[in-house]
């Protein structure tokens, strides 16, 4: 399983990922804000990275869960960073973080404890860990870099 450790060192070059400067990602964006067509009162990013999905998130208040601490330094303004849940979120979304070398089922715990409204979960279609956020309303799949992207928005059920 990767440590907060391995995070931080990969977080040791700012933008790690190249979100902000590889055409794909830029589309991936564009493809996860499509799914959310309403505005949002509290939004969560669990495994936010620096932020480049939170940021653009349609909601009042956003927050986000990362653990490296370097990334976390790197939120833009409007993303509020905290280590746990504190309340119910009526979006929250978690992008490559259902993966084998995360620890994943505490990932869905939290997700599914805080709870409100919408779920969004996305990551290599190929590596996604499975589990039942509730009712799906909408999957998409599309090419990303090597591989197929994967991006589902799920209704939790009143009684989660």
């Amino acid at each position: 399983m990767q440590t907060k450790q391995d995070l931080e060192d990969w977080y040791d070059n700012n933008d790690p990922w190249g979100y902000q400067t590889n055409k794909e990602d830029t589309i991936r964006l564009k493809k996860i804000l499509s799914l959310l067509n309403k505005n949002y009162h509290k939004a969560l990013d669990i495994g936010a990275g620096e932020g480049f999905i939170a940021k653009h998130l349609p909601a009042d208040m956003i927050s986000g869960i990362e653990l490296s601490e370097t990334a976390k330094a790197r939120f833009p303004a409007n993303v509020v960073p905290i280590k746990e849940p504190i309340e119910k979120y009526d979006l929250i979304i978690s992008t490559g973080t259902l993966y084998e070398q995360y620890d994943h089922e505490s990932i869905y715990k939290m997700i599914m404890n805080c709870s409100s409204y919408h779920i969004l979960i996305g990551g290599i279609k190929d590596w996604l860990v499975y589990y039942d956020f509730g009712k799906e309303i909408k999957t998409i799949e599309f090419p990303y870099r090597e591989f197929i992207q994967k991006i589902t928005l799920y209704e939790i059920s009143p009684s989660s």
